[in-house]
């Protein structure tokens, strides 16, 4: 006898014992999941169900036998336009019971109103209890079944079948979803037919695009949005942005944007699923992304790039056709900086914010260079000016002292014996000779 974790009891075969032990080992509390390829063979009684087209039903895993534990198992139910979809459960159903809270958390039956893992939830459901019959309210439903490491149970058996809509009142129009690939590719409201965005404003209907971006399965995908705009921010319920990693369930949504920016995101796996919703006043918003596939050497434990691709320099690997494309595609921008603009000599990406950093500072220096040059010239010709002013100043003073000093006109009302005495006092001066030869006038013996 073993315990269970609901308090209760049960009788266990050597079988199952060793069973739970293998499964307690490796899968409790935290248990790794059941083997890809082996979990599609045990999923296969879930995801098609009876291969027989006139018997509409599918079944828990591994069914007649328990389900096995550590498995998780996804299908839609898909009817055509006008159409309902409808489940209801025969015969047993028989799934661990919820825990203490009376949450089914540990197995359960997931059913939500919709084609994809984030449409409105209709309920989940575990014990012995059977569901309610459920009817889609539009032409899908969407179902998982999850069980964990622990405890096994018998399952279910499903029948569905398709039921005409009376009162459907709405035009057909085809699923607003798109599948791209590759290298490189954009996404956006630019995807978006003028038909889809008519039909939701005309007949008060939210607008409601996936698309599914599939890489190489080496492969993860770097996903950035150039441009950004709510209508209305802020407010998620007239307008969002979800991306999700692998499914499109809540487990694997990465992200919701609804308010004024939005981040780059890089995936886990090689598929990844963006969600647009908007309604109403939502339903003018737009937005541009743009995914690159990109190698992780980490995950792929390599040192450099294979041939053909361009090594980021932050251990991520593109193709080489995406280098100077005018799209970074690296994180860091490193495969546009090289680039030469044509008809430039320039080898740079002038719109990198970094780059438009440096000209600024450059032209900022020049003005400032410029503007210290203007300066000392004006300061120079100011200083120029005044030392000729000086200079000129001077000069006419010099004249103006030099004019002062020429000798005096000897004054003709002098007597005669002053100018014999002036003559006298001329010590060494030459006297001339009289005019007849003879002694000068006045001369003393």
């Amino acid at each position: 006898m073993l315990r269970s974790r609901f308090g209760g009891h049960a009788a266990l075969g050597l079988g199952s014992i060793l069973f739970i032990l293998q499964g307690t080992q490796g899968n409790s509390p935290s248990y790794k999941e059941m083997d890809p390829l082996l979990q599609e063979e045990y999923c296969k009684n879930f995801t098609y169900g009876n291969p027989d087209p006139k018997k509409l039903e599918f079944y828990s895993p591994g069914y007649p036998r328990n389900y096995p534990a550590g498995i998780k198992c996804f299908r839609t139910l898909e009817a055509s336009y006008n159409y309902f979809v409808r489940v209801d459960f025969r015969d047993f159903f028989k799934i661990e019971p919820p825990s203490n809270e009376n949450r089914c958390e540990y197995d359960y039956l997931e059913i939500r109103d919709g084609d994809q893992g984030y449409s409105p939830l209709i309920g989940k459901y575990c014990g012995d209890n059977f569901p309610p019959v459920i009817t889609s309210s539009g032409t899908s439903l969407w179902l998982r079944f999850v069980s964990d490491g622990t405890i096994e149970y018998n399952g279910f058996r499903a029948v569905y079948e398709y039921i005409q809509n009376p009162l459907e009142s709405l035009p057909y129009i085809p699923k607003c979803e798109f599948e791209v690939g590759g290298n490189q590719d954009f996404i956006g409201t630019s995807n978006i037919s003028e038909a889809q965005m008519n039909f939701a404003s005309k007949h008060g209907v939210p607008l409601e695009c996936t698309w599914i971006i599939r890489s190489q399965q080496s492969k993860l995908i770097y996903i950035q949005f150039s441009e950004y705009e709510l209508e209305e921010p802020n407010d998620c319920n007239f307008n969002f942005i979800e991306v999700f990693d692998g499914k499109t369930d809540e487990e694997h949504r990465r992200k919701t944007f609804c308010g004024s920016v939005a981040e780059p995101v890089t995936s886990k796996t090689d598929v990844l699923y963006i969600r647009f919703f908007a309604d109403g006043k939502g339903l003018k918003s737009v937005f541009t992304g743009v995914f690159t596939a990109i190698r992780d050497l980490s995950i792929d434990e390599q040192d450099s790039c294979p041939e053909g691709e361009y090594d980021c320099d932050d251990a991520t690997c593109i193709s080489e056709d995406l280098v100077c494309n005018n799209v970074r595609n690296c994180k860091f921008g490193w495969d546009e900086e090289s680039c030469v603009v044509e008809g430039s000599a320039i080898p740079l990406d002038f719109s990198a914010s970094h780059v438009i950093l440096i000209l600024t500072l450059l032209i900022l220096i020049m003005v400032g260079m410029c503007s210290g040059m203007i300066y000392n010239l004006v300061r120079k010709l100011t200083e120029d000016k005044e030392d000729i002013i000086a200079s000129r100043e001077k000069s006419l003073a010099s004249l103006g002292i030099i004019g002062g000093s020429f000798p005096e006109i000897p004054d003709r009302t002098k007597s005669a014996s002053s100018r014999n005495t002036s003559h006298l006092d001329c010590n060494g001066c030459y006297v001339p000779p009289p005019p007849d030869g003879g002694f000068p006038f006045a001369t003393k013996f």
